[in-house]
C-alpha cells in the first residue's frame, strides 16, 4: 500500500530536520496541540525524535518523542527568532521619556533592521520605529503616555500627583511579577505614606487591592519557606558532616561567609528602620518577622473603607484640578465634598488640610490681581500679571492712598484755621 500524501509531506518535513543551528530553533507541535517552542531538534531516528526544549524560562531539557505524536516541526529563521522580544514593545510602555524613546530605537529597533534587511520583519520593525519616533515628538512636545491614554501638556501638569502615584504603583507591580516582594511592598510604603504618600489619589484607590494581592503572595512564600527551614538546616547540616578536609573547611567558610553577608545586611536594614527586611532562607526567627509584618499590613489594609476613600479621592482630585484652574469657588465645594466624603477617615486628613492652605493661597493671590484689575483696568491681570508687577502694583496703591490721606489732613488743617 502507497503512503498516504499527508504521511509523504510529513517524512518529508521530517527528513529535512537538521542538526542545529545557533541562529534557529524549532517549534516542535504535538498531535494533541501542545507546543515547545524555541526547541532544536537533536537527533532522529526511523521512529523518534530526540530534541531540547526549555521546561521553564530558566531550565533546559531534552525530550524524546515518538513520530507518531509529532503533527509537524517547524523551522524557524533567525529573524522570527530575533523580532519575538522586540514585538512586546508594542504597544510602548506608559511614562516613558524622550531619552528612553530614543534608546529603544537606537539599542533594539535599528540594529535589527540592519541586521535583516529587506525581510518582512525589518518591515515590521521599521513600522514600530515609526511609532516610536512619533510618540517621542509628542513626549518632547510635552505630552504624557497614562494609562495608554495621551494627556495634554496642560492636564500632565495638572495631574502631577496622580501621574507620581501611578509611576509608583507601575513600579510595584512591576517588581511583584518578578516575585521581588520587598522591593514592590516598598513602593507600596511610599504610595502609602500617610504625610508624603499619595493616599488621596485616585491612583491610591487602585493600588490597593493590588498590594492586598502581593502581601497574599508573599504571605504564601514565607508561609513555604518556614515550613521548609527545618529541613534545608537538617540536609545543610548533614551534608557538612558527611564531609572530609579540605572540603569540609571549604564548605564551613562558605557557609560562614553567607550568613555574615546576610547579618550585614540585617544590621544596616534594622540600623535604617527598614520596613521590609530581608530574609534567609535558614533564618527561621527571620521569616516569622517577615510575615507577622505581611500580616499587621494585611490587617491596615482590610480597615480601610475603600468606597468612602474612592469618593474622597475623588473629590480632593477635582479640587486640585479646579484649583489649577484658579476656580477657588468650585475647588472649596469640591474640598467639601471630601470632607463630607471623609467621614471620620484621618487617612486623608493631612492632604485636606494641605489642600485648603493652597486654596487660601491662590485666593489671595487672585484678590491682589483683582485689586490690580480695578486700579488701572487691565484686563489680563489676572491670568498676565507678573510677581513682580503685582508688587509695583501694591506698592503705587499704597502710596497712592497715602498722598490721598496727606491731602485730606492738609484740608482738615485749612478749616481748622
Amino acid at each position: 500500500m502507497k503512503p498516504s500524501s499527508l504521511s509523504l509531506a510529513f517524512a518529508t518535513a521530517l527528513s529535512l530536520i537538521a542538526l542545529p543551528h545557533a541562529s534557529r530553533a524549532d517549534v516542535v507541535v504535538m498531535k494533541d496541540g501542545k507546543k515547545y517552542e524555541s526547541a532544536t531538534v537533536l537527533s532522529e531516528t526511523a521512529d523518534s525524535v530526540t530534541f531540547k526544549y526549555m521546561l521553564t524560562p530558566r531550565i533546559p531539557d531534552t525530550r524524546t518523542e515518538p513520530k507518531a505524536n509529532i503533527a509537524q516541526i517547524i523551522k524557524q529563521r533567525p529573524e522570527e527568532l530575533a523580532i519575538v522580544p522586540l514585538r512586546k514593545l508594542v504597544p510602548s510602555e506608559d511614562l516613558l521619556t524622550a531619552d528612553k524613546y530614543e534608546g529603544i530605537i537606537q539599542d533594539q529597533l535599528r540594529p535589527f533592521v540592519s541586521q535583516f534587511p529587506g525581510t518582512a520583519e525589518a518591515k515590521e520593525v521599521e513600522a514600530m520605529i515609526a511609532t516610536y519616533e512619533a510618540e517621542k515628538a509628542k513626549v518632547t512636545g510635552g505630552q504624557l503616555k497614562m494609562d495608554g491614554q495621551w494627556l495634554t501638556p496642560e492636564v500632565a501638569k495638572r495631574e502631577t500627583r496622580n501621574i507620581e502615584a501611578y509611576r509608583l504603583r507601575k513600579s510595584m507591580n512591576s517588581a511583584a511579577a518578578k516575585n521581588e516582594w520587598t522591593q514592590a511592598l516598598t513602593e507600596w510604603d511610599k504610595l502609602n505614606d500617610r504625610d508624603d504618600g499619595f493616599v488621596d489619589t485616585e491612583q491610591y484607590v487602585q493600588a490597593v487591592p493590588e498590594a492586598q494581592k502581593i502581601l497574599e503572595s508573599y504571605k504564601q512564600v514565607l508561609e513555604r519557606q518556614l515550613a521548609e527551614q527545618p529541613q534545608l538546616q537538617l540536609r545543610r547540616d548533614s551534608a557538612t558532616k558527611g564531609l572530609v578536609e579540605p572540603d569540609l573547611s571549604r564548605t564551613k567558610k562558605a557557609i560562614a561567609e553567607e550568613v555574615a553577608k546576610f547579618k550585614n545586611i540585617n544590621d544596616l536594614e534594622k540600623k535604617t528602620r527598614t520596613h521590609w527586611m530581608t530574609i534567609y532562607k535558614y533564618d527561621a526567627k527571620g521569616i516569622q518577622a517577615a510575615a507577622k509584618t505581611v500580616v499587621d499590613e494585611l490587617a491596615k489594609i482590610a480597615a480601610l473603607d475603600l468606597a468612602r476613600l474612592k469618593a474622597t479621592n475623588e473629590a480632593i482630585t477635582a479640587a486640585r484640578r479646579y484649583l489649577g484652574d484658579q476656580n477657588v469657588e468650585l475647588a472649596e465645594a469640591a474640598v467639601a465634598k471630601a470632607v463630607e466624603a471623609a467621614g471620620r477617615s484621618s487617612i486623608v486628613s493631612t492632604s485636606i488640610t494641605k489642600l485648603k492652605s493652597e486654596i487660601t493661597k491662590v485666593k489671595g493671590e487672585l484678590g491682589k490681581k483683582r485689586a490690580t484689575q480695578r486700579l488701572y483696568g487691565n484686563s489680563g491681570a489676572l491670568t498676565g500679571a507678573s510677581t513682580e508687577t503685582d508688587d509695583r502694583v501694591a506698592k503705587a496703591m499704597e502710596e497712592s492712598a497715602k498722598d490721598k490721606a496727606d491731602k485730606k489732613a492738609a484740608k482738615d488743617e485749612e478749616k481748622d484755621e
